[in-house]
């Protein structure tokens, strides 16, 4: 219930900003969004992309909503925020939620069974990540990547020290929820990877210590 008041309350603003969405919006609308999505990216490399910056405060603003918005938004509005993020960066320039919007939409394309594209899409979430001057969104971007794309695509184990440390910047960053998904994330990949119970234990037991370390044991 408070999820959504939040979501409502950032549809609201955003469309004061004149970026105008409702909450029951049709399966039609996000597949031409996606449509639209996928032909505005065609012949585009990460380096046209990341060759405009955003510097417009409203813009950002906007790009910031939606990202927001997205996560606590009803499961079937996600897409559209996030590929609305998309569109934007294409033609306003790219900031901190470019990235986000890229690891979303990856992964989006892994659970339709787009493994070339979204292995694509998500080497460009991690390409305009580290070109950022912040790593505020390296938690949260590395989450989608690892959790929906990249375990199918890469060997387990090397996922490991990635999400870990994706989870330590999380603390660091204040992204609590995402942290523990990361956390979490990197528990199950560590005994899939036939990692001894008693190891996953205690990597447990640490990942709680390090949250207590930040105050963000909640």
């Amino acid at each position: 219930k408070n999820y959504r008041r939040s979501a409502q309350i950032g549809l609201d603003v955003l469309g004061q900003l004149g970026e105008h969405f409702s909450m029951n919006q049709s399966q039609v609308t996000v597949m031409a969004e996606f449509l639209k999505t996928k032909f505005l990216l065609l012949g585009k490399d990460v380096d046209i992309i990341m060759s405009k910056v955003m510097d417009d405060k409203q813009m950002l603003a906007i790009m910031d909503l939606l990202e927001t918005t997205s996560i606590y938004c009803p499961r079937h509005m996600s897409p559209l925020l996030v590929l609305r993020i998309i569109q934007l960066s294409i033609s306003h320039g790219v900031c901190e939620s470019t990235a986000f919007g890229f690891a979303f939409y990856s992964a989006l394309l892994s659970r339709i069974g787009d493994a070339h594209n979204a292995y694509k899409y998500g080497n460009f979430a991690l390409d305009i990540m580290k070109r950022m001057p912040t790593r505020v969104k390296y938690c949260r971007v590395s989450f989608f990547l690892f959790s929906g794309v990249f375990l199918r695509s890469n060997r387990m184990h090397s996922c490991l020290d990635t999400v870990l440390e994706a989870h330590r910047e999380g603390l660091k960053a204040g992204d609590v929820s995402y942290a523990t998904l990361c956390a979490v994330l990197y528990c199950f990949i560590a005994f899939r990877c036939k990692k001894k119970l008693a190891l996953v234990k205690q990597d447990l037991i640490d990942l709680g210590k390090e949250a207590k370390v930040y105050r963000q044991e909640s």
